[in-house]
């Protein structure tokens, strides 16, 4: 194992447990703060809003940066400024402050960070698909950088579990900065950029390559995308609103309500990991397999949370979260970057990426809309969304086999 993959491995682990010590925190902490859900569900929109811009900027301009560029900037990047969203966070509770300016603020803190979000993930994907030549491989290794990125998803509510105990609200959000500062000096000391450089100077002087690239756009891969931006937006969706649902369909305080939050992320990462795991190392499924087996789960679970008044089975639900979303990403990615040779696979990552992204910016503002009409309706509206989805694939595989078939006739 080269020195890059294992870099990749721990940035993975340390993504994802620092994202989801942070998660659980959002929602207790706007309340204390006094602002409404919709302003929390801002916060997230301007911050994906600034990811998506900077996906698409990357992908116009991918020649420009290496894979060693977009992860070292990236996490650094994220560390700083989420450094600065905590600072501001503190501020407010600690300081009597106007909400207006408090939340500007917070507003402006969250959109830097939305500028630094997106260059690690189009860095691991652009790495994963040039590294990997068949769908095959690249589902298992993308599922491999999953189940690392779940571990890390496992490990972050136990440490937010922990340090809930022995400080603060904010101590958790430290945590997790000092774990992104730590990988991100890791990254700069010990990656190799050398080898990916002379890989990607070597292919774009090839004139061949200048034709795919301007034949080459978004339709050949809409239909991945589309998945991608509806598998975000429910992820988005249930990880905003369900902070909020758990305090009020059981009953709970907002310190309550973080600690079964918590409770939720930790089981839904242990399946994530267990299936990710199983993904990646025997069960060799093809991408039409994972998205059909993500879609039922997702429905399940959907239906489930929607109408259970025990809390106990509504934490349970998240297993089910945890298989469907195990399967729909590396469904999503694989399928996407299929489309494409491998020396537009930075530009895929970016549309990848912008898509994910813009459901960030869309999800919240929709999710929290619904959640202030009643707080079953977001549940409702990823049902349909889901539900939809299963249809559109129906219709899409049948025309991909018209297609071939007809240009199978075309040949003989």
């Amino acid at each position: 194992m080269d020195r890059n993959n294992k870099l990749f491995i721990a940035a993975s682990l340390a993504n994802g447990a620092s994202f989801s010590m942070i998660l659980p925190l959002l929602a207790p902490l706007i309340r204390e703060l006094k602002l409404s859900e919709l302003q929390g569900g801002a916060m997230v929109s301007i911050g994906a809003l600034l990811m998506a811009i900077s996906a698409l900027y990357i992908s116009k301009k991918q020649n420009k940066f290496s894979i060693y560029q977009l992860l070292s900037i990236g996490l650094v990047g994220m560390a700083i400024t989420w450094g600065l969203f905590a600072v501001v966070l503190n501020y407010g509770l600690s300081a009597q402050v106007s909400l207006v300016v408090l939340f500007s603020l917070l507003m402006f803190a969250r959109a830097a960070t939305g500028v630094f979000m997106a260059m690690p993930q189009i860095a691991l994907q652009s790495y994963v698909m040039t590294t990997n030549n068949n769908e095959q491989q690249r589902s298992q290794a993308m599922a491999k950088f999953g189940a690392l990125n779940s571990v890390g998803v496992i490990v972050g509510p136990l440490l937010t579990t922990l340090l809930l105990g022995l400080g603060g609200m904010m101590t958790p959000l430290w945590g997790a900065i000092i774990i992104l500062s730590l990988i991100s000096g890791i990254v700069i000391i010990a990656f190799e950029p050398q080898t990916l450089t002379f890989q990607k100077s070597e292919i774009i002087n090839n004139e061949s390559v200048s034709k795919t690239a301007s034949n080459f756009g978004i339709k050949q891969c809409y239909a991945w995308l589309i998945l991608g931006f509806s598998l975000y937006l429910a992820i988005v969706t249930v990880n905003l609103t369900a902070g909020f649902y758990i305090q009020d369909r059981f009953d709970m305080n907002a310190a309550q309500g973080a600690v079964h939050f918590a409770e939720c992320s930790l089981i839904v990462g242990i399946s994530l990991v267990l299936m990710q795991t199983l993904l990646a190392k025997y069960l060799r499924w093809s991408v039409y397999r994972l998205l059909w087996v993500g879609l039922t789960n997702m429905v399940l679970a959907l239906s489930i949370s929607s109408f259970t008044a025990n809390l106990s089975i509504f934490q349970a639900t998240y297993v089910l979260y945890g298989i469907s979303v195990a399967c729909l990403i590396p469904a999503f990615s694989t399928g996407a970057a299929q489309s494409a040779p491998n020396h537009l696979q930075t530009k895929v990552a970016s549309w990848c990426t912008a898509t994910q992204a813009l459901s960030f910016v869309i999800g919240p503002i929709i999710s929290t809309g619904l959640y202030q009409w009643h707080r079953a309706f977001p549940y409702y509206f990823l049902l349909f969304v889901m539900l939809a989805l299963m249809i559109f694939f129906i219709l899409f595989s049948k025309m991909k086999v018209e297609h071939t078939v007809s240009s199978n006739e075309e040949m003989i």
